[in-house]
């Protein structure tokens, strides 16, 4: 992720097989209607991984049974590892399994991609949202290797029923994911995001699924934004300045931290705290010379997001913009 420019908006304990289909058929991680990703490492055969999330209430917004829909998935941090992540279980913070929704694809899909199980890789569980003002509560992922493959992995989370990518489930989202009933992912009119459970096919069961959540909604994203100040940029936008302090702007989850470190401990650089709408203005002194910065970022959920940014270079003669008159000629004539 380099967040100079904006980042990207990805079995239960049973010992099988779970081949990787394309991605966009059977993957949240990177694709789709992702509102987090969180990475993780299987680092020992047959060893599980626990990574955690919270259910913020001020990031969330629950149907009105006071219950939200989460799916999550995960997925090889690179493409083409040998590595096979699945998700065990999810657990309360008091150790309790949660119950998990797995879907099954169809024979078709199960056939044509040979796979060794038809359970999907996708997991939907249904969690309550604290109260206005209470405390978050804590979650706990826990991912395995296959057939005792070890790695690193992306797990995704994402509101069933999302189709628009704005994190809310609505009347209109609905409507969509009805229209599409009957198409599977080889359709040209199948959408990854109407398929509620990720199983390859959108059935009557997802659009029951997507109104369980109706009016879910949350705030957190994957998605960082980071822009230099215009002023700061130098005359000839070169990121070359002699502001020994310059403003950086962007957006981020609400109420999220952002952290700038320069990586040469040239700076002391600073930290902030986006608003309620995930806007943010940081003011960062620079070092002398070339400043490269690391971005850090932590939200409510859990997740967060690291990348390097561009550098931005302390100048006392930083280049100008040297305008140079034109010569005229004239012509005698006779």
């Amino acid at each position: 992720m380099d967040p100079s420019e904006t980042s990207p908006r990805i079995k239960r304990a049973q010992q099988f097989a779970i081949e990787q289909l394309d991605e966009r058929r059977l993957l949240s991680a990177g694709m789709g209607n992702t509102f987090a990703i969180m990475p993780g490492t299987v680092s020992t055969a047959g060893s599980m991984t626990s990574v955690q999330f919270k259910i913020d209430p001020s990031q969330f917004t629950a149907p009105r049974n006071g219950k939200l829909i989460v799916g999550i998935d995960v997925a090889p941090s690179t493409a083409n590892s040998p590595f096979k992540p699945y998700i065990v279980s999810v657990k309360s913070s008091t150790g309790r399994t949660i119950m998990a929704q797995h879907a099954m694809y169809s024979k078709a899909l199960v056939k044509a991609n040979k796979l060794g199980s038809p359970v999907s890789s996708a997991t939907l569980v249904t969690l309550p949202v604290p109260k206005a003002g209470h405390a978050p509560v804590t979650y706990t992922l826990q991912v395995e290797g296959a057939n005792k493959t070890t790695g690193s992995f992306l797990a995704g989370f994402y509101l069933p029923g999302d189709t628009t990518g704005k994190g809310e489930v609505t009347s209109a989202s609905l409507s969509t994911i009805l229209s599409e009933v009957g198409q599977n992912s080889t359709s040209s009119k199948y959408t990854f995001d109407a398929d509620s459970n990720r199983d390859g096919k959108i059935t009557m069961s997802d659009v029951a699924i997507a109104s369980k959540n109706l009016g879910a909604k949350t705030t957190i994203s994957p998605v960082v934004d980071v822009n230099l100040a215009a002023a700061d940029s130098g005359s000839l936008n070169s990121r070359i300045t002699d502001h020994k302090t310059v403003t950086f702007s962007g957006t981020v989850t609400p109420k999220a931290t952002i952290t700038f470190t320069e990586a040469n401990n040239n700076s002391p650089g600073a930290t902030a705290t986006a608003d309620a709408t995930g806007n943010y203005n940081i003011a960062v002194p620079l070092g002398n010379g070339s400043n490269t910065f690391k971005v850090s970022t932590m939200d409510a959920f859990g997740q967060a997001i690291t990348g390097t940014i561009q550098p931005v270079t302390y100048s006392t003669n930083p280049p100008t913009v040297t305008n140079t008159p034109s010569t005229s000629t004239t012509t005698a004539t006779s």
